[in-house]
């Protein structure tokens, strides 16, 4: 009766496990100083030097005691895994696993639906506006604030201030007549001056009788005159001044020659 392939076979020293057996006792070591360094049983050094596969671990732990062998004994260890692999019984070999499920065709995995509510889409549209116009409203109101503080209020020259000059930076005298209260009537050979200087400009304005009612480099701000009409404005640069006579807007622009305004007012 023949042996099986669990039993070990005759080794002779051409096999990996008679090379392994010959280099190991011509460097003095014995099977149990070899077990101690590869960390494996005494055993299975003995069943790699006589190529016991039955007596071995499976095939992969074999394979890997070999090759740490041969290395250890200072040898090439793929031409003793090579060895290995062509002597080791197909029986013995691990067998390939096949897939207990059987592919159907391809699996695609659905879309989950993803549903939109308008009313809060709607919401969110809401909001946003509404921010937007509440940002609008605080920053026109915050301008308006603004302008308020820039703005000057008219100014309605007394007679003292009138004899003074008529204007902040102004020089020269005016008649003293005292400009009427509003909403009241002009008096007969009157007339009153509403000025308004959106910078400083130079400003000459006189009476009837030549009395200067303004005079000067004015600057930002409003101010009321009165003088006996006819009146002689002189204005030096038009486009910053605004003028209205008995309460009536004065257009500059038809009496402006070379940027520079003069007429009178009767």
């Amino acid at each position: 009766m023949s042996n099986s392939t669990n039993e070990s076979k005759p080794q002779s020293n051409n096999g990996f496990g008679g090379k392994l057996r010959s280099a190991r006792t011509s460097r003095g070591y014995s099977l149990d100083a070899v077990a101690k360094e590869l960390n494996i049983l005494k055993r299975y050094v003995q069943a790699l030097e006589e190529e016991n596969f039955a007596a071995l671990p499976p095939f992969a732990y074999a394979r890997g005691f070999i090759i740490n062998y041969a290395k250890f004994l200072e040898l090439d260890s793929n031409e003793f895994a090579n060895a290995f692999d062509a002597v080791y019984p197909d029986d013995m070999r691990p067998k390939s696993v096949s897939s207990p499920l059987t592919p159907m065709g391809t699996l695609h995995r659905g879309r989950a639906s993803v549903r939109i509510n308008p009313w809060l889409i709607a919401g969110v549209i809401g909001l946003i506006v509404l921010g937007v116009v509440l940002l609008k409203i605080i920053s026109n109101a915050t301008n308006k604030e603004e302008n308020i503080e820039q703005i000057p209020q008219t100014q309605t020259l007394t007679p003292s201030e009138q004899a003074q000059g008529a204007a902040i930076g102004g020089s020269g005298s005016a008649v003293n007549l005292p400009a009427p209260p509003v909403n009241e009537p002009v008096p007969a050979g009157q007339g009153v001056i509403d000025i308004w200087s959106k910078g400083d400009v130079n400003i000459k304005i006189t009476d009837k009788n030549d009395n200067v009612l303004m005079q000067g480099l004015q600057s930002l701000g409003g101010y009321k005159l009165q003088g006996e009409t006819p009146i002689k404005v002189e204005i030096d640069n038009p486009a910053q001044v605004d003028v209205k006579f008995n309460n009536t807007p004065v257009r500059l622009g038809e009496h402006t020659q070379n940027g520079k305004a003069s007429l009178t007012l009767q």
